[in-house]
């Protein structure tokens, strides 16, 4: 095995945001001299593209029909035979929670070493935890996600931490937020960026906006993310936060900026990110606002802590005012502001590099394998 390059295959959802399917394919990315990662992944949309311009190999591959119903075991389970038997792959790799308990449930049907990521927390039934523990390693981006499933029954022995990382390195833009949405350039921006749902918590932010944006009436505020879900709970929740920034009178202040494909180059430009986030194993987006040196405000929860430590103003989540009275703090002082981004910048390319994270990944995927052999 040693003078060829390890083969991978790794098994990806149906994306709705790209956060853990980045993390991963920047560290094969990285990798590809020394692992031939094949990815199944269903074809088309931004994902494809992404792997297109990292030259990795897609294979299609849908675990949702068109109509975004999860196909059965029995039917992936058919279509996955014949490409594991087809190509001579070392190792078996599932990018999320859902995958991974899928390939748990058919654990015997593979001869494979197998591994997974655990990057979101959820609730999960002992036969659930059970087929967890039949998987090789469990690769947890956070030692709060790696404590969550510890508790939850998940073998320790089992997991291993490796955080998502993010490559330094930096290119300049020339394009200008502020000169697309018509204002000078010494206008103040705050953002807040990521999926719109509950667990993101979009409504604390516009309960809090409210004292911010009398405080600070130079500072307009972008929401970039859109609504995935297509439940009833989420339509309702999304069309409660538009009403309530009409009832605000903040229709002037708060842009609705949808899905955006230049979030690296947005954030340089930004003054402020907002993240009040109810549950986050390891923000992508933090990691990004830190690297492009942009001061944050977010809620000490899940791995936050870990990725900023002192660098970032944290809060508790679920409490508008305690988010009001940071931001305020953040705004009302430039130094501080800049004090943050530097701190957080330098933490993060010390800490969390892309090269770190992919010596992690490496490491564990050849210690696998090892001890197969």
């Amino acid at each position: 095995m040693a003078s060829e390059r390890l083969r991978i295959l790794t098994l990806m959802e149906f994306p709705t945001a790209l956060g853990g399917e980045r993390s991963l394919l920047s560290v094969a990315s990285r990798l590809q001299n020394e692992i031939e990662f094949s990815i199944l992944a269903p074809p088309g949309g931004e994902l494809q593209s992404l792997l297109e311009s990292l030259g990795l190999r897609q294979i299609p591959f849908s675990v949702r029909t068109e109509a975004g119903v999860r196909r059965s075991d029995e039917d992936l389970l058919q279509e996955l035979r014949p490409l594991l038997n087809r190509d001579r792959f070392d190792l078996l790799h599932a990018n999320s929670v859902t995958l991974a308990r899928f390939l748990g449930r058919h654990r015997e049907q593979f001869e494979l070493p197998i591994t997974a990521h655990l990057r979101d927390v959820m609730k999960l039934s002992k036969t659930a935890i059970r087929n967890l523990n039949s998987l090789d390693r469990l690769i947890a981006v956070s030692e709060f996600v790696r404590d969550y499933y510890r508790n939850l029954g998940v073998e320790e022995s089992q997991i291993v931490r490796i955080y998502n990382g993010i490559d330094p390195s930096t290119e300049s833009s020339t394009s200008s937020i502020r000169r697309e949405l018509g204002y000078d350039p010494d206008t103040k921006l705050a953002a807040t960026i990521g999926q719109i749902g509950l667990r993101k918590g979009h409504d604390t932010l516009i309960a809090a906006l409210p004292d911010i944006a009398a405080a600070h009436p130079d500072w307009q505020f972008l929401i970039i993310g859109e609504r995935f879900s297509g439940k009833q709970e989420s339509r309702d929740y999304f069309e409660s936060l538009q009403q309530a920034v009409h009832q605000h009178q903040l229709t002037d202040r708060i842009h609705w900026m949808g899905t955006r494909d230049d979030v690296l180059d947005i954030l340089p430009q930004t003054d402020l990110l907002i993240h009040p986030a109810r549950q986050e194993p390891f923000g992508r987006v933090l990691l990004e606002a830190a690297i492009s040196r942009t001061a944050i405000v977010a809620t000490d929860v899940g791995g936050t802590r870990e990725m900023l430590n002192d660098t970032a103003l944290l809060v508790p989540p679920d409490d508008p005012a305690a988010l009001a009275t940071a931001c305020l703090q953040g705004m009302a002082d430039a130094g501080l502001r800049t004090q943050l981004a530097e701190g957080a910048g330098r933490r993060i390319r010390e800490q969390f590099s892309l090269e770190r994270s992919a010596s992690g990944h490496r490491a564990l995927w050849e210690s696998v394998l090892s001890g197969r052999t």
